[in-house]
């Protein structure tokens, strides 16, 4: 059995390896080593994975998820244990909220076949519960009941991915992303009539949308930062403009107007990130609302994502009550008070766009419920977001 202070060790490079691989943003998901004493070790609650010290990862008991100290582990300890309890060869759990499991979890879909590789078999979807509850405890037991395989997927939430070691729970996670990406596009596919699958043509295709429009560099927006005197605007090649607050002129791009109302009226705004990707633009041009297929996106969005023209006012008026809004035809803004925020945005939504794409090629778009949404953000704003504020 590893000592605990090795496995201390393996869990935080094993919390840093999951924001290097994209398999989680921010501080969500969580990572967990098997110990000596019927016990696990696991990473804290709401904490930057990068600034974990051996000190901060907390023993946690499998029997009864009694802790002591006064460092508190994650809030999904409990899904942890079942896993522990389930697969006594288990050593190693990582949950993620890693993209296309994401999107298989917010589909009418029960189980996912895979062909090869460590997943072999079926991959089984547990029921929904709302996180960190013993309800969401008690469906991850019973979806574990019904495998012998080393993943399972959490309905509107993510993935918990197991083995042996780090290695193996890592590996079970890069394959179950591979087989549900497969998945979606074996769908489209299938249902198209398509020979290939490409983001744009998924995604429209499912959407109900007609071919792609003729794009320009126009269409792309700025990103943008404030500063003392006013505001950054900034794109992906290096181009940079240095906007006043109090000189604003023709020449100036459309939306150095919009992004000047944002940072007058929310001034906990710093960062805005355009998001242009595929699933984006394509969901932006249907009119409707973004709402949460996944808990994240309630969490660190809100309860939906308004659709308004490029206007100062109307995408200040939606920013109101979420830290995104989707620009109609162009894509979504996603706000943050520091770039990695607007960044973890930006992710999540694009996430959540990819989700409903997902949902409705595979026959059934069904949100998370709007008091659910409500009180999930709520707890975000209150409870969640300080304590990482504080402890980062």
């Amino acid at each position: 059995m590893t000592s605990i202070e090795q496995a201390k060790e393996r869990v935080i490079k094993a919390g840093i390896k999951l924001v290097d691989t994209g398999l989680i943003a921010r501080t969500w998901g969580n990572v967990s080593h098997r110990i000596d004493g019927g016990q696990f070790v696991i990473t804290p609650s709401g904490r930057d994975y990068r600034s974990l010290t051996p000190g901060d990862i907390v023993a946690v008991q499998i029997s009864d998820c009694s802790y002591s100290g006064d460092v508190k582990p994650s809030s999904e300890k409990g899904v942890h244990a079942e896993v522990y309890k389930r697969f006594p060869e288990v050593q190693f759990v990582i949950h993620t909220h890693q993209e296309y499991a994401s999107v298989i979890s917010a589909c009418k879909v029960d189980t996912i076949p895979v062909e090869e590789g460590l997943l072999a078999g079926q991959v089984v979807c547990g029921a929904y519960a709302l996180p960190s509850t013993k309800k969401l405890q008690r469906n991850v037991a019973k979806a574990l009941a019904q495998t012998s395989n080393k993943a399972i997927i959490m309905k509107n939430h993510g993935a918990v991915c197991y083995g042996t070691d780090d290695a193996e729970a890592f590996a079970v996670a890069l394959e179950l992303e591979t087989a549900s990406q497969n998945y979606v596009e074996n769908a489209y596919k299938r249902l198209s009539g398509e020979l290939e699958s490409s983001p744009v043509d998924l995604s429209r295709f499912a959407l109900g949308l007609g071919r792609a429009p003729q794009t320009t560099g126009s269409d792309r927006l700025y990103h943008s930062r404030r500063t003392e005197e006013g505001f950054l605007l900034f794109n992906d090649s290096g181009s940079e403009l240095l906007i006043r607050n109090d000189y604003l002129d023709d020449s100036m791009p459309e939306e150095a107007r919009v992004y000047r109302q944002i940072y007058r009226s929310h001034t906990q705004i710093h960062h805005i990130h355009w998001n242009g990707t595929p699933e984006v633009k394509a969901f932006s041009e249907t009119a409707h609302p973004l709402k949460p297929l996944l808990d994240d996106f309630a969490q660190l969005i809100g309860t939906s994502a308004k659709q308004v023209l490029l206007s100062p006012a109307e995408v200040s008026s939606a920013l109101k009550k979420s830290s995104a809004v989707l620009i109609r035809g162009q894509g979504a803004l996603c706000c943050g008070s520091s770039q990695e925020e607007a960044l973890a945005v930006s992710m999540v939504l694009e996430k959540n766009c990819k989700a409903h794409v997902g949902a409705k090629l595979l026959g059934q778009v069904k949100p998370i419920h709007y008091l659910e949404s409500l009180l999930m953000r709520f707890v975000y704003l209150n409870k969640y977001s300080k304590q990482a504020a504080v402890t980062s």
